[in-house]
């Protein structure tokens, strides 16, 4: 009877596993919560650029059309002056025109930037949920396997949670 109340060698096993399992998830839960908003960050910062960039579009064709006004305009000009003008026009609108092509490739160039460092933000923060999962089930398995005193449902714990360090490893490094 006296050695029920003891706790089997096993036992101090469960608690170190538990202890490192529960660390694994806080760091992983940490990290994920990080990614997710800094996610949410760059999804606003993204969306913001592609509206951006779509106004220079309406703005450059509010040119392409003032432009093609004044061309036709100038066909009918009577004097030298007016036509000296409307060509003036012309090419200021020309001017414009190419520099708004130049600032909607910048703007585009920035958003696809944004938008391939979402991705990795996404996948980063994927791997680090995945590790939470992953050492809470392990966490939980060791504990049952506590409570009923079944060392096999400790050592399938230890091995759930040994998946959550290879996830906790890829979303710091992502091998995959």
């Amino acid at each position: 009877m006296a050695t029920d109340l003891l706790p089997e060698k096993w036992m101090k096993g469960i608690a170190i596993t538990t202890t490192v399992l529960a660390v694994v998830a806080a760091i992983a839960s940490s990290r994920s919560s990080f990614f997710v908003a800094k996610a949410q960050l760059l999804t606003a910062l993204e969306g913001s650029q592609w509206s951006y960039y779509q106004a220079k579009s309406i703005k450059q064709y509010l040119f392409e059309t003032q432009q093609k006004a004044f061309e036709i305009n100038m066909l009918g000009a009577t004097t030298p002056d007016q036509k000296d003008l409307m060509s003036r026009n012309v090419q200021d609108y020309t001017k414009d025109i190419a520099r708004y092509d130049k600032e909607k490739a910048d703007i585009k160039k920035q958003a696809e930037s944004t938008e391939k460092e979402n991705a990795l933000v996404g996948r980063m923060g994927g791997q680090f949920s995945l590790a939470v999962v992953f050492a809470q089930i392990g966490i939980m398995l060791s504990s049952v396997g506590a409570l009923l005193k079944r060392k096999e449902i400790w050592i399938l714990g230890i091995f759930i949670g040994s998946i959550s360090l290879f996830f906790l490893a890829n979303g710091f490094l992502l091998f995959f």
